[in-house]
């Protein structure tokens, strides 16, 4: 399932409504930027091209 927006319990609820029981979500973009392989609780900067992805 690919979901836009909506945070981490407002997406289980959402789906818990109709059933279905969610066992793990993984972010794996903010905006158009992508997270890649980054790991939990890391952070890195960014290249230029990467704000601009978040500008936009």
């Amino acid at each position: 399932i690919v979901l836009d927006e909506g945070k981490n319990r407002h997406i289980r609820r959402l789906l818990a409504a109709h059933g279905i029981e969610v066992k793990r979500l993984i972010r794996v973009a903010i905006g158009r930027l992508p997270l890649g392989n980054l790991a939990k609780g890391t952070a890195r900067h960014l290249t230029a091209e990467e704000l601009a992805l978040l500008a936009e």
